[in-house]
C-alpha cells in the first residue's frame, strides 16, 4: 500500500521503537495507519478502474458511430446499438430472426460487418418494446452500448463521447489528488509501518521455534540445524555465554530422509544472482548436487552465443546499470541486474568474435572507411551457418550425456541402484546414438569399421541395462527414450537459428536508410534496431533457460530438499 519506500535507516530506528511498545498501543496504531493507507487505495483504483471502463465504453462508441451514420445518431429509448464478437454472421441472424418474429416488422435491425470477427449494429423500435427488446438482447448474451446516465438518454454519440471525456478528466484530477496523499501518508507512517513489521516478524519467528524446546523444572533441551563447519564456533559462543551450565552436542541424523534435512546454498559470488531464476524450483535435495553454478555458466554463454552482437550488448549493459541503480536496494533487484550485466558482457565479447556491431553495420558502413581490405573477423557467423549450427549442437552433445552421468551418480548415491543403472544404459545408448550419426556424416575416426562395432556393442549393452534396471514395459519405454534423448542434443541447434533470425533482423534495419531515404529510413532503422534489442533480450534468455530448465536438469537434479533458514534477526536493531 505504501507509495514511497522510507529509508532503511529509518525502519531499522522505528522497529526498535516499536520493541519497547506495548502490544495494544501498536494494534491500534497499525489499525489506524491500514485504515487510512486502503481507504485511498481502495479510491484509487476505484478511480483507476472508472477511467478504464470509460476509456473502453467511448472506443466501443467510437468504433460504432462510423458504422451507423456518424457521431449525430441517438442512443436511448427506442434504439440500441451492439457490437457482435467472434461467430458473428450466427449470432446476428439469430438475433435478426428473434427481433422479427417476436417484435414485428416494426423492429429494425441494421448491421455493419467491420472484420470476420466483429460487427456493429443498430436496434430500431417502438418504445413500448423496450422491454422485450432487451429481453431478447439478454437471452442472446448480446450487451447492448448504452450510457446509464439518465441525463443523456437521447443523447447523440458525440454527446456521450464528449461527456465520458469530461468524466474522465474529473476522475484523473482526482487520481492525482489521491496520489498526493498517498504519498504523504507513506512518508508519515511508512517507517513505522514496516518497523512494526520486522518486530512482528522477528515474534513470529521465535513462536515458531517453541516446537522445537523441551522443558521440565530443571532441564531445558531445544534443537535445531546448524552448518557442521559453524558447530564448533556455535558450541564455543554457547558455553561462553553460560558457562558450566550447558551441554551442546552434535546429533547425526542417519535415519532421517535426505529431504528432511535443509540445504543451505553456497555459491561463489560471481553465480550467487542465479539462485533467483533456481528460486522456481525447490532447494536441491540434502547430499546432492547444487546445479546453480553450471545454470548460471551455461546461461551467460549461451545468451551471449545467440546475441552476438557489441552493440546491443553494451545497450544490455547500460540496462542493467539502470536496474542496479532504481531497484539495487533489494535482493532481486540486485540479482537481476547483475545477471543482466552478464548478459551484456557476454553479447559484447560474442559480438567481437562475430564482428558484429549492429548487425553489419560497421563492416559495411564504417570499416570501409576507415580501410580498404575486409574487417578482420575471428568467426563470421552470418558467412559461416553450418559450422555455427554443428557448434550450437555441440553443446547438446557434451552437456546431454553429462547430465544423465551426474544422474547416475546422484540416485547411486542415494541408494536407488536401479535408477543409476537405468540412466547409465540410456547414456550408453545415446552415446552410441551420437557415435553413429557422427560415422553417418563422415566424422574421422567415428567413420571407422572398428567404430560401427564399438557402437553396436555399447547400445546393446545399454539396452541389457535399461531391460534390467526397468523390466519389460518399463524397458521398451527407455529404448525408445533414447531417441528422445537425441532430440534433446539436437535441441540445442536453436542457439544458432535465434541467432541468425537477429543478425537477419539487424540487417533489414541497416537497409532501411538506403530504400527509403535518410529522413525516414535513419528513424525507421532506429526502431527495428530497438525492436531487435528487445527481441534479443526476452527470446535468448527464455530459450537459454529452456535449454537447463528441459534439456539439462531433469537428468539430475532432485529439488526436493527445504531451505535452511537461521534462526535470527535479519535486520539489528
Amino acid at each position: 500500500l505504501l507509495t514511497l519506500q522510507p529509508g532503511e535507516h529509518d525502519v531499522k530506528a522505528a522497529a526498535k521503537s516499536a520493541t519497547d511498545a506495548a502490544d495494544a498501543d501498536l494494534i491500534k496504531k497499525v489499525r489506524g495507519w491500514a485504515e487510512a493507507l486502503r481507504t485511498v487505495s481502495r479510491e484509487r483504483a476505484t478511480r483507476r478502474d472508472a477511467v478504464e471502463v470509460l476509456n473502453n465504453y467511448k472506443r466501443i462508441l467510437e468504433q460504432v458511430a462510423p458504422a451507423l451514420g456518424g457521431s449525430s445518431v441517438k442512443l436511448g429509448r427506442g434504439t440500441r446499438a451492439v457490437v457482435l464478437q467472434g461467430n458473428v454472421k450466427k449470432i446476428a441472424d439469430r438475433l435478426d430472426e428473434r427481433l422479427a418474429s417476436e417484435i414485428g416488422p416494426q423492429c429494425s435491425f441494421h448491421r455493419n460487418q467491420i472484420s470476420r470477427k466483429q460487427l456493429v449494429g443498430l436496434v430500431t423500435f417502438p418504445e413500448a418494446k423496450e422491454n422485450e427488446v432487451t429481453r431478447i438482447l439478454g437471452q442472446e448474451g448480446v450487451t447492448p452500448v448504452d450510457m446509464r446516465d439518465q441525463s443523456l438518454e437521447n443523447a447523440t454519440l458525440g454527446e456521450v463521447v464528449g461527456r465520458i471525456d469530461k468524466t474522465i478528466t474529473q476522475h484523473q484530477k482526482e487520481m492525482t489528488r489521491l496520489e498526493g496523499e498517498a504519498n504523504k501518508l507513506s512518508r508519515q507512517v511508512g517507517a513505522e509501518l514496516l518497523g512494526v513489521k520486522l518486530v512482528v516478524a522477528d515474534r513470529l519467528s521465535r513462536l515458531r521455534v517453541y516446537g522445537q524446546f523441551a522443558q521440565s523444572k530443571m532441564v531445558t533441551v531445544f534443537q535445531g540445524w546448524t552448518p557442521s563447519d559453524q558447530y564448533p564456533a556455535l558450541k564455543q559462543a554457547v558455553e561462553r555465554e553460560f558457562p558450566g551450565k550447558v551441554e551442546v552436542n552434535q546429533v547425526g541424523f542417519h535415519d532421517l530422509p535426505h529431504t528432511a534435512v535443509p540445504t543451505l546454498l553456497r555459491n561463489a559470488a560471481f553465480f550467487k544472482p542465479f539462485e533467483l531464476p533456481m528460486g522456481l524450483f525447490r532447494p536441491p535435495t540434502y547430499g546432492t548436487s547444487d546445479p546453480t553454478w553450471m545454470v548460471g555458466l551455461s546461461f551467460t554463454i549461451f545468451y551471449g552465443f545467440i546475441m552476438g552482437d557489441a552493440i546491443y550488448g553494451l545497450a544490455i549493459i547500460l540496462l542493467a546499470l539502470w536496474i542496479k541503480g532504481k531497484f539495487g536496494a533489494s535482493k532481486i533487484g540486485r540479482s537481476v541486474g547483475t545477471i543482466a550485466m552478464y548478459m551484456g558482457v557476454s553479447s559484447t565479447v560474442f559480438g567481437v568474435i562475430y564482428g558484429e556491431y549492429a548487425g553489419a553495420f560497421v563492416e559495411k558502413t564504417v570499416w570501409p572507411m576507415i580501410s580498404s581490405g575486409a574487417m578482420p573477423v575471428l568467426f563470421h557467423r552470418a558467412h559461416e551457418t553450418t559450422q555455427l549450427l554443428v557448434l550450437a549442437i555441440m553443446f547438446g552433445v557434451f552437456l546431454v550425456p553429462t547430465a544423465l552421468i551426474m544422474g547416475v551418480r546422484a540416485d547411486w548415491h542415494h541408494g536407488h541402484k536401479k535408477h543409476a543403472i537405468e540412466k547409465a544404459g540410456m547414456c550408453m545408448g545415446l552415446l552410441a546414438l551420437m557415435s553413429f550419426v557422427f560415422g553417418y556424416f563422415g566424422v574421422p575416426v567415428f567413420n571407422s569399421s572398428f567404430m560401427q562395432i564399438v557402437d553396436v556393442a555399447l547400445g546393446a549393452v545399454g539396452v541389457v541395462m535399461i531391460f534390467y534396471a526397468a523390466g519389460a514395459m518399463r524397458g521398451a519405454v527407455g529404448v525408445i527414450e533414447i531417441m528422445s534423448l537425441g532430440g534433446n542434443v539436437l535441441s540445442y541447434a536453436r542457439l544458432m537459428a535465434l541467432g541468425v533470425a537477429s543478425i537477419a533482423l539487424a540487417d533489414i534495419a541497416n537497409m532501411l536508410p538506403g530504400m527509403m531515404g535518410y529522413a525516414i529510413g535513419i528513424p525507421a532503422a532506429l526502431l527495428v534496431h530497438l525492436l531487435n534489442l528487445g527481441i534479443g533480450i526476452a527470446s535468448p534468455t527464455i530459450h537459454s533457460l529452456r535449454l537447463n530448465f528441459v534439456e539439462f536438469l531433469p537428468k539430475f537434479y532432485s529439488p526436493e530438499g527445504r531451505g535452511f533458514n537461521p534462526f535470527r534477526k535479519e535486520t539489528q536493531w
